[in-house]
């Protein structure tokens, strides 16, 4: 219970599902010394009182080293690694969590470090923006959406949405995905083509995906490699402008080194 409002979460939990690294000099312009860092890619998990585990995003899975040559430029430029115990499976299992146990994904955009254990996870209602949707076939090759990560056997499984309504967080566009105000699906356009991030009011947590790749780096601004990666440079200015004039929310990137204390 909080402010006399009935809890709607359960709980969250956070698990990372591989990682790449890459050099700190090399990405943010600020930056003058070489310093190479660790980027998890991170899942979430949400306990929902009323709609069960929900899982956003999937992390790394072993398919990323199996798309031929685009594999080969994707390592090149973000050198990733994998085992299979890093598996969102093999970790939720391990917490006594079975594959039917998740009642949805939500997916915050289609790049392999949040798509690739997707394949993996059978009969299990997919969300994503309806934008992202439009770019499961047919993206541009700078866009990175791979496609032995998401194929058309799933196409029956994802529910897509619009995520432009007026929501809790001031600047921000969202869609209040079950409508009692408990899960919100956050427009974040930048990084990726109708990227979304997740907003739980009663815990005040802010999953903003790769919006920013850590909020240590929000001050930063980008270099030339690292801007030709985001979708659309300017929109991602705007939206890294927007997070951090947020006050009263915690923030929590898919690849930074924010720490999530369940209990607040």
């Amino acid at each position: 219970m909080q402010n006399g409002i009935e809890s709607k979460i359960t709980s969250i939990k956070f698990y990372n599902c591989g990682y790449c690294m890459n050099d700190l000099k090399r990405m943010y312009k600020e930056i003058k010394k070489h310093k190479k860092v660790i980027f998890r890619a991170r899942v979430m998990l949400i306990d929902h009182k009323t709609y069960g585990k929900i899982l956003v995003d999937t992390g790394y899975s072993h398919r990323i080293y199996e798309n031929g040559l685009t594999s080969k430029l994707y390592h090149l430029i973000n050198p990733t690694y994998y085992t299979k115990k890093d598996h969102i499976l093999y970790q939720l299992r391990k917490d006594g969590i079975k594959p039917g146990d998740l009642s949805m994904i939500i997916l915050t955009h289609l790049h392999p470090d949040h798509i690739g254990g997707l394949h993996d996870i059978k009969n299990t209602l997919i969300i994503m923006s309806d934008k992202c949707r439009k770019k499961i076939t047919g993206a541009r090759y700078k866009e990175l959406v791979f496609p032995n990560q998401i194929g058309k056997c799933m196409e029956n499984q994802i529910m897509s949405v619009s995520v432009n309504n007026k929501s809790p967080l001031k600047g921000f566009k969202g869609k209040d995905l079950f409508g009692d105000g408990s899960v919100w699906l956050m427009e974040l356009e930048g990084h990726a083509y109708g990227q979304i991030g997740i907003y739980i009011p009663e815990k005040k947590l802010f999953y903003v995906a790769d919006a920013v790749w850590g909020t240590d780096f929000l001050k930063y601004r980008l270099r030339m490699i690292p801007r030709l990666i985001q979708n659309d440079y300017m929109a991602y200015v705007q939206t890294v402008k927007k997070l951090t004039a947020l006050k009263g929310v915690s923030i929590i990137s898919a690849h930074g080194e924010e720490v999530y204390n369940d209990a607040q």
